[in-house]
């Protein structure tokens, strides 16, 4: 099946597997370290995916089960949000941990957020803005459901909303960046918005690279985990090279900072509009138990409940979760070990 859906899970596969070997790196030292094109370096030269693409895969599982019901769809995934912290994820958001620690306590779904503006609720709302990419309302009601599971701050609601309308309008073939540009303006109403929404404008009638979009907002040692910063790159890549999937990737992975988070989000919206992945980053993402098989059916299970088919999430190998997780972990610290060395 030729899916939005299924390119969007695939397209933030990419983007979170191949960022994830940088994270936390900046961007000269990016450029020192690898040289060439960019392609899957991870792990004996796979990819492996990290809590980005996991929650976007348990917000689609949510949605399969919720009924089209946003309280039901938040019930699923605090259920499902909790089981995955309890399998041990490597490198977990601090906020998204104190959130899912109180759903094990006792607080009930919606009020057991905390204050921050961070990344999880942005990187779990492209896929809402595919399956609800012809319904505004509805897409507004399950990005809000999503966030406040684990962040409170209006700012992550706002980044959260923009991401999902970037990836409606890609589902949709939105072509006019004015249009796009004033719903990014109509979302962001926290005061923070107004110097980065400007700069976009600015630099991409200037015709700016995303490196000096970079340099412009101040991140020359990457970009944070704060969402405005995050959704800002992500926006100004997304519409400067519009239709590129793989320049969009690796120019937002260049950048250095959150580099699995930022390319997994953008991945999310760009891949919705494009099956033209390149095959070699698709064949050598490797892993277990959520494989690029497993993507395409949980897409193709999501782009049939659009259509009224049934609403079942497709079967995984749960038991291989832990074991996998150890494995990413102990490769998480060979990649932390490695960055003692040169080149710095």
């Amino acid at each position: 099946m030729n899916s939005p859906l299924i390119h969007s899970l695939l397209g933030t596969a990419l983007g979170d597997s191949l960022g994830l070997p940088s994270e936390g790196m900046s961007r000269s030292r990016i450029a020192k370290r690898w040289k060439g094109p960019l392609k899957q370096r991870f792990l004996f030269g796979r990819g492996m995916l990290s809590d980005d693409t996991e929650h976007t895969i348990l917000v689609s599982q949510s949605l399969l089960l919720g009924d089209s019901d946003p309280t039901a769809f938040q019930k699923k995934l605090a259920g499902k949000l909790r089981w995955w912290f309890a399998a041990l994820p490597a490198g977990i958001g601090l906020a998204t941990a104190k959130a899912i620690l109180k759903l094990w306590i006792g607080f009930p779904p919606g009020r057991n957020g905390v204050f921050s503006a961070g990344n999880g609720p942005v990187m779990r709302a492209p896929i809402l803005g595919v399956y609800f990419a012809n319904d505004s309302g509805l897409r507004s009601e399950f990005v809000k459901a999503s966030t406040v599971l684990t962040h409170t701050d209006p700012k992550a609601f706002e980044a959260a909303m923009m991401a999902a309308d970037c990836a409606a309008f890609a589902t949709n073939r939105e072509i006019r960046k004015d249009v796009i540009l004033d719903r990014m303006k109509e979302v962001a109403a926290s005061p923070e918005w107004h110097q980065p929404l400007q700069q976009i404008e600015t630099s991409l009638a200037e015709g700016a690279s995303v490196q000096q979009f970079a340099y412009e907002m101040g991140f020359s040692k990457g970009v944070s985990g704060y969402a405005v910063h995050t959704m800002s790159m992500v926006l100004f890549a997304w519409l400067r090279h519009r239709g590129d999937f793989s320049t969009i990737v690796s120019e937002v992975i260049a950048c250095g900072g959150d580099t699995d988070s930022v390319a997994a989000i953008v991945g999310g919206i760009a891949g919705a509009e494009t099956a033209d992945f390149n095959p070699e980053w698709l064949g050598k993402l490797s892993d277990h138990p959520y494989t690029v098989d497993y993507l395409t059916r949980l897409g193709t299970a999501l782009a049939e409940s659009v259509e009224g088919g049934p609403m079942k999430p497709p079967s995984v190998a749960n038991w291989l979760i832990i074991p996998r997780n150890i494995v990413f972990f102990l490769t998480v610290l060979i990649h932390g070990f490695r960055r003692i060395f040169p080149p710095y």
